[in-house]
């Protein structure tokens, strides 16, 4: 199992955000913190799938028209990565960091699961299968997508909880907001 694996069962279990209400503001803000780092490193992992799912698609794509000039894939290949099949419409949040920053070991586990169905080093023999392994391959990488996804949005869910908490707090004036601005 993966670093972000384990925290996203530790952060996402019913009894981590149970008891919001009790807890002091430092914690709220520790635990708000904790969201964000797992935030960034899932919607860095789901930009990381979404790559590879634009590349295996558009690889399949390029052989289904029977195109087999391998220049001119690598021509198409910055619409295709840029491009891409549309996205579900999310939240609208933007990140606040890109990519997740994390010690060698752990950022290199982060990308286990896509790696598992397709690593950097096999992209390059991708214009070589037959479109029905792309497919096979494009349907492995939209299923680890749509995971990681529903973990993002339950994170969001649970962001948003520790958000209205603190939020209720400086309304309700049980915490002055006096602190920060020092």
């Amino acid at each position: 199992m993966t670093w972000l694996q384990d925290e996203l069962d530790r952060l996402l279990a019913p009894a981590y955000t149970e008891d919001l209400p009790r807890r002091p503001l430092e914690e709220l803000r520790a635990t708000r913190a904790e969201f964000d780092r797992a935030e960034t490193a899932v919607s860095f992992l789901r930009r990381v799938v979404q790559g590879r799912i634009d590349v295996v698609q558009g690889i399949l794509r390029h052989s289904r028209s029977g195109d087999a000039d391998l220049a001119s894939l690598v021509e198409e290949l910055p619409a295709i990565i840029g491009g891409g099949p549309p996205r579900p419409a999310g939240p609208g949040r933007l990140p606040t960091r890109l990519a997740p920053d994390l010690e060698a070991p752990l950022s290199d586990d982060l990308t286990a699961d896509v790696d598992a169905v397709l690593d950097p080093g096999r992209l390059a023999d991708l214009p070589g299968m037959p479109p029905e392994q792309l497919e096979q391959l494009s349907a492995r990488l939209v299923e680890v997508e749509e995971r990681v996804s529903a973990q993002r949005r339950e994170l969001h869910e649970k962001m948003d909880a520790v958000q209205a908490e603190i939020v209720a707090r400086y309304k309700s004036g049980q915490v002055s907001p006096d602190g920060l601005l020092a």
